[in-house]
């Protein structure tokens, strides 16, 4: 079974891990699709703007799959079991 964990870390400390279970690969775009929202969201907390109008920079972070700022930051990341 594949997972897409969204890490989220404050003052050092690890906060939240929020983990999305791919067991059908059928299912799995959604499950991604969910996974990347969460990060997204996660780091629009944190401070990230967002262009609504050109979405290649949400790619690009999601692509690289870690925001931070000065004490905290979110990260996604696959795992297998």
């Amino acid at each position: 079974m594949r997972i897409v964990n969204v890490v989220t870390i404050k003052e050092g400390v690890v906060d939240e891990i929020e983990s999305f279970g791919i067991f059908e690969e059928q299912l799995s775009d959604e499950v991604v699709a969910e996974a990347e929202k969460s990060f997204m969201d996660k780091a629009k907390a944190l401070g990230y703007v967002s262009d609504e109008e050109d979405t290649s920079e949400d790619d690009e972070l999601i692509d690289g799959g870690y925001f931070s700022i000065a004490n905290a930051s979110v990260c996604i990341s696959w795992s297998d079991v």
